[in-house]
């Protein structure tokens, strides 16, 4: 149902800009790349927000930059926010306190919002979203962003940079699936798997 909601908040926007928390980890990166698929699949103009000086980032955003969906989509925070019009869709992604979001400004300033975390919400949203998917019971906002894309997307339309991001970022946040794993979380990464994520990519980049 929120996928649906997604798909078509995303097919109605001017454009769409993704952005995670700041000092974005493999978490807050993987997923932005899988919604940023989900909006290339509907058709919007996408960008994804980040620190672009961020050195943990340089090694995964390099990856995924390879892929030629994805040159010129990642963004720092003024081009975001130049690039914001009336009818964009804001998208934030493993975070939903705003005074943690790469750029809150754009969280507030924006007509429509979305949120999609696996955090527990620990305050009031300073503005409701138009589309909120909180999961506590969720290992990682990938695994959540990975469920939609098994949903949605043709199998071919995913490449294995994106899913080596989206497995990384699960891997990160269960400790090498050590830590609040469940079925859902294995079945995500089995369905990256079947992407052609490779886990020696993913250490690599740990490393």
């Amino acid at each position: 149902v929120i996928c649906n909601e997604l798909i078509s908040a995303m097919k109605n926007a001017s454009n769409v800009l993704i952005m995670g928390h700041k000092w974005a980890d493999f978490d807050a990166f993987g997923s932005a790349v899988g919604l940023a698929r989900i909006a290339m699949y509907c058709g919007a103009k996408v960008n994804v927000v980040l620190n672009l000086s961020d050195r943990n980032l340089i090694g995964c955003r390099e990856l995924v930059e390879r892929e030629r969906d994805f040159r010129g989509v990642f963004v720092d925070s003024a081009q975001a926010l130049d690039l914001l019009e009336t009818g964009t869709l804001v998208v934030v992604s493993d975070v939903s306190n705003f005074d943690n979001m790469e750029v809150q400004e754009l969280a507030k300033r924006t007509e429509k919002l979305a949120v999609i975390d696996h955090h527990r919400k620990t305050r009031e949203f300073e503005r409701e979203p138009d589309i909120e998917y909180i999961e506590p019971s969720a290992s990682s906002a990938s695994e959540l962003v990975a469920e939609m894309l098994e949903q949605v997307l043709p199998k071919d339309d995913l490449a294995p940079a994106e899913a080596n991001a989206l497995l990384a970022g699960i891997t990160l946040d269960t400790k090498q699936f050590t830590k609040s794993t469940g079925t859902r979380t294995f079945s995500a990464a089995m369905y990256v798997r079947d992407r052609g994520a490779d886990p020696t990519v993913v250490q690599d980049l740990f490393k």
